[in-house]
């Protein structure tokens, strides 16, 4: 994925439609950064749990992904069910973790997926995303954001996951869109780049 280019941390976020709340789950490495993340959630009023346990699956994941194993790794479950804004804001706080050099990547790791990139509906989607963004930005009511005046639940695990990964990426459309055969096995890897 970032050929020649060390990544000594990775965050991994994926939603989960059991979870009444956000999950952090400490896979690798020193726990700092996991603890980060609880405080970053904390602080914007979420009540995330937080755990420690090992994961073969995801350090596999990773090393078909990435030519060196990460030093840190951890995952970020969402839970489905919040409002957009809530979404949003989860990518809002996890913006600083970019800035210190934390990969993050956001996994819909749906078995049989039938998702792609190109898929209309979601760039279409995703276009709507940042026209709002420019319209929030050019306008405002007396301090009183459209955002707060919409706020419907959003139960699709899919749309939960863009919605906190489009703001993670700056609001903007993304740079980058990928998709590509991992093995001969027929495992897929596709998706979306927002790039620094």
């Amino acid at each position: 994925m970032i050929w020649g280019e060390r990544v000594r941390s990775v965050l991994l976020i994926s939603t989960d439609t059991s979870l009444q709340a956000p999950l952090i789950t400490h896979l690798k490495g020193k726990t700092d950064r996991s603890e980060r993340i609880f405080s970053l959630l904390s602080s914007r009023g979420f009540t995330p749990g937080i755990q420690t346990k090992n994961s073969e699956a995801r350090e596999n994941l990773l090393r078909a992904l990435l030519s060196e194993d990460p030093e840190d790794l951890f995952e970020l479950r969402l839970n489905t069910g919040m409002s957009e804004s809530d979404y949003r804001r989860v990518g809002q706080c996890l913006e600083t973790m970019r800035e210190q050099g934390v990969l993050v990547i956001c996994l819909d790791d749906k078995a049989g997926s039938e998702i792609s990139p190109n898929d209309r509906h979601l760039r279409e989607m995703i276009s709507g995303w940042v026209q709002d963004q420019q319209w929030g930005a050019a306008i405002s009511f007396k301090g009183e954001s459209l955002e707060n005046q919409r706020n419907p639940k959003l139960e699709d695990p899919t749309v939960c996951l863009l919605t906190a990964a489009f703001t993670l990426g700056g609001c903007k459309f993304p740079q980058r869109m990928f998709s590509s055969g991992m093995n001969s096995v027929g495992h897929m890897l596709s998706g979306f780049g927002w790039m620094r």
